[in-house]
């Protein structure tokens, strides 16, 4: 019996410590409020059941490039760096043949995409080693590919999420997108671990 509450305890120590070694900036669980609430330039974002992990989604249905951000009113500590870290997420895109290929990835710590912030500049419909297809996407990326940098972004500070994706041919054709579960850890096995 000793045995068998040894190994219990063990385990749960062991998965104790792997969740401590993934920092999750939001799991969309809620919009937020004024002024810290989810956005979504020409759509009004809204929670969706269908989701990769907890209750909801956020998810918005437009067309222009601002799909989803979000301003946090607390700093967050993503407990990584940029040389070490990875963000992961789960993004739904429902036709990504509207696509152009083109996006960015901004986090900040300044509270804007373009001040005291990294951002990812992906194109060709890949974001990391992800193509994007129909339906859900686990976004796992290397901050060490952020590398549009302004000013001086603190990781230990982190209140502002943005992701862009542009349309082809200045298309109009809204669609959804839902995102889910946006964290952040030095151990990329561990993220992978969650998509399986």
């Amino acid at each position: 019996m000793k045995k068998i509450v040894s190994t219990m305890l063990l385990l749960a120590a062991c998965s104790y410590a792997n969740a401590q070694k993934v920092q999750v900036l939001d799991l969309c669980e809620s919009l937020g409020k004024q002024p810290n609430q989810w956005f979504s330039n020409g759509s009004v974002p809204k929670l969706s059941e269908d989701r990769k992990e907890g209750t909801y989604a956020v998810s918005a249905n437009g067309y222009k490039a601002e799909r989803l951000r979000r301003i946090y009113s607390e700093a967050f500590d993503t407990g990584v760096t940029r040389d070490n870290g990875y963000i992961a997420f789960s993004l739904f895109v429902e036709k990504p043949e509207l696509l152009n290929g083109n996006g960015q990835i901004a986090i900040s710590s300044g509270g804007l995409a373009d001040k005291d912030s990294y951002g990812y500049v992906f194109g060709g419909l890949k974001i990391g080693s992800i193509k994007l297809v129909t339906g859900w996407n686990n976004i796992i990326v290397p901050l060490s590919l952020f590398k549009d940098v302004r000013e001086t972004p603190n990781l230990s500070a982190i209140n502002y999420f943005r992701i862009l994706l542009y349309n082809q041919n200045e298309n109009t054709t809204p669609q959804e997108m839902k995102i889910d579960n946006i964290r952040f850890t030095s151990d990329k096995s561990l993220l992978e671990a969650v998509v399986k």
